[in-house]
């Protein structure tokens, strides 16, 4: 994939006869390129069609799970509870129930997506998904009952005054009982980290000021938007819960992480303060990233993006880490670290003389094979698979969105548009070949075993 140096002597391109044949007309500034500036030809162009069929080739799957012992009865009620408020309502609504036909599309939409969640919470996948689809259905019923309750009357303000005021209740009491325990610093951070992560978006959920609460009261949709948020906030308390009793129930011994925690966390700053030290500045000119002579191809542009993203992780936000965040350091610092060997990484490739250039079809196929085999090699790393596991999804689900993309396309499609969105993939290949290497130091930290 080096791309080809530009050359005009090649066959079917201009030479320097016609250069010169054309030059009193056009100025010769103007034909110093190729063919693809001169008139009547454009830039180069690639078989969209082609390149669309790509997106098709199958893809490994990643499954996001969590180290605690789900149970399918949780699951399930979790789905009953969706079932039921749904079975509560005449829906799905016709005109003579709600005559506006925005409020009604809108209800009858969440009336659906509900119904769609409940079937795939007993499909396939793992039982942190099927879990993940069943809460998404119960809160997507909340939302269709409370908006129906809305416009029917039965439902008021102080009814959702009274909602927050409970949840609010329920969050301060399993903060106040939850601790940082387990016998595993590695799985118990990941654990952790999962349940700060409830408690944090119960207290987002909650947040409403009281003008929203008196603007809802003659909104209906803005009622259930509410009521909803309530309901989320519910739900998550429920299952940081349900995750707290079922890992601290099976814990062979319950030491106390919160120091260990901690001490992590420093380390973990440290090292990301010193890596982010060698980071170039961004800048307009991505070229001027590596030490080469080489053009704005798909490695440039990854690497451009792989900077942004180490450069905005890396910032110290110091007091804003919005609490409780103690155990969340650790897959936060774990995707960091993953973005600054990535980076490392995609510049060493190129500075060693690797475009990663996109000029045909299978320029695009090579890079997607690339990003698959990494997943694939992260997804079977035999060890640490507690970190791998946690983070790898975050980077491997970028593959199927870039397909996305890409199965958009068709016709001839101008080269540089592809290779724009095939950078993506490039992303996807070195962040995931990172992810093993990272996981092992991020799970060293964590052990107090050092770490490189």
């Amino acid at each position: 994939m080096t791309r080809t140096p530009p050359d005009c002597r090649q066959d079917g391109q201009i030479g320097r006869r016609e250069l010169l044949g054309l030059s009193g007309a056009l100025g010769f500034a103007s034909l110093s390129g190729c063919l693809d500036q001169l008139p009547g030809s454009g830039p180069a162009t690639i078989d969209g069609d082609a390149v669309a069929a790509l997106a098709d080739d199958e893809a490994p799957e990643v499954s996001e799970t969590l180290p605690v012992d789900i149970g399918t009865a949780f699951v399930a009620e979790q789905r009953e509870v969706a079932q039921a408020k749904l079975d509560s309502v005449p829906a799905p609504f016709a005109e003579t129930q709600i005559p506006n036909g925005v409020i009604r599309e809108r209800i009858n939409g969440e009336y659906e997506a509900a119904r769609g969640a409940i079937r795939e919470s007993s499909e396939a996948g793992t039982a942190y998904e099927r879990l993940g689809r069943a809460t998404r259905a119960r809160t997507g019923a909340h939302e269709v009952l409370t908006a129906w309750g809305a416009i029917e009357g039965n439902a008021t303000i102080d009814d959702l005054r009274e909602s927050r005021s409970d949840v609010s209740s329920d969050v301060d009491a399993l903060a106040s009982r939850w601790e940082y325990v387990g016998d595993d610093p590695v799985r118990a951070a990941v654990v952790h980290a999962e349940i700060e992560r409830e408690i944090r978006a119960a207290r987002n959920w909650l947040s409403l000021r009281e003008r929203e609460l008196e603007y809802a009261a003659e909104q209906p949709l803005d009622f259930a938007d509410i009521a909803v948020d309530i309901e989320r906030a519910r739900t998550s308390v429920a299952v940081a819960s349900y995750y707290f009793d079922r890992f601290r129930g099976n814990l062979t011994r319950a030491e106390h992480l919160r120091e260990r925690f901690a001490a992590a966390r420093d380390a973990f700053d440290e090292r990301i303060r010193t890596r982010a030290e060698s980071l170039p500045d961004e800048t307009e000119d991505p070229t001027s990233l590596v030490d080469r002579d080489v053009g704005r191809t798909a490695g440039v542009i990854a690497l451009d993006d792989v900077l942004r993203d180490a450069r905005w992780r890396t910032k110290d936000r110091g007091d804003e880490r919005d609490p409780p965040s103690l155990a969340g350091a650790t897959p936060t610092a774990a995707e960091t670290l993953v973005y600054l060997r990535a980076f490392e990484a995609l510049r060493e490739r190129i500075e060693d003389g690797d475009d990663v250039a996109v000029e045909e079809v299978e320029d695009v196929s090579e890079l997607r094979a690339d990003a698959v085999d990494a997943i694939s090699a992260a997804r079977e790393a035999g060890r640490n698979r507690l970190v791998v596991d946690a983070v790898l999804p975050r980077f491997a689900r970028e593959l199927r969105w870039i397909d996305d993309r890409l199965s958009e396309y068709e016709g001839e499609t101008r080269v540089d548009f592809v290779e724009r969105e095939a950078a993506g993939y490039v992303v996807v290949a070195e962040t995931c070949r990172a992810v093993p290497s990272v996981s092992a130091d991020v799970a060293a930290i964590l052990r107090d075993d050092g770490g490189a």
